[in-house]
């Protein structure tokens, strides 16, 4: 089974992701059956196991392949911006409806956990790929997250 703590911890620039959200910032992360809740904390990033449930901002589910792609040791040492572009296109290439993801949060929580702020980590490139799948604007992305609302 992959250690999903273990994966991300090791990834640079997954981290950096992690670490550019505000406290509070929570999501679950399932990948082949094994669920690990995310969060954002004061001292830093806190993986817990789902027995230890917080209603998360959101809930993203994979398969094993692909999350082994996003956290790959290639993927571990390349920048950022190049990490948030790779993942970007990994997902809407090969995540296509085997990746589920369920919002719980609305669009102003999202936006407290400082999630925006992956845009501009992300820069032109970041943005360019997700203006080709759609979402060009802060009001796209807020109406595409809607669509993934589960209260």
């Amino acid at each position: 089974m992959i250690s999903l703590e273990n994966s991300i911890r090791q990834n640079k620039a997954a981290m950096t992701v992690l670490n550019s959200l505000s406290k509070g910032a929570v999501f679950q992360l399932a990948v082949d059956g094994e669920k690990v809740n995310v969060s954002r904390e004061t001292s830093g990033i806190s993986f817990k196991n789902q027995a230890d449930y917080v209603k998360p901002d959101f809930e993203i589910s994979m398969p094993g392949e692909i999350f082994s792609e996003l956290f790959s040791e290639h993927v571990s040492s390349i920048s950022v911006e190049d990490y948030l572009t790779f993942s970007a296109r990994l997902l809407a290439e090969k995540g296509h409806g085997k990746v589920h993801l369920a919002v719980y949060a609305n669009f102003l929580k999202l936006t407290l956990h400082g999630y925006p702020k992956l845009i501009k980590l992300g820069g032109s490139s970041f943005w360019k790929v997700l203006k080709e799948n759609g979402v060009g604007s802060i009001f796209a992305i807020e109406k595409k997250l809607a669509t993934f609302r589960n209260k």
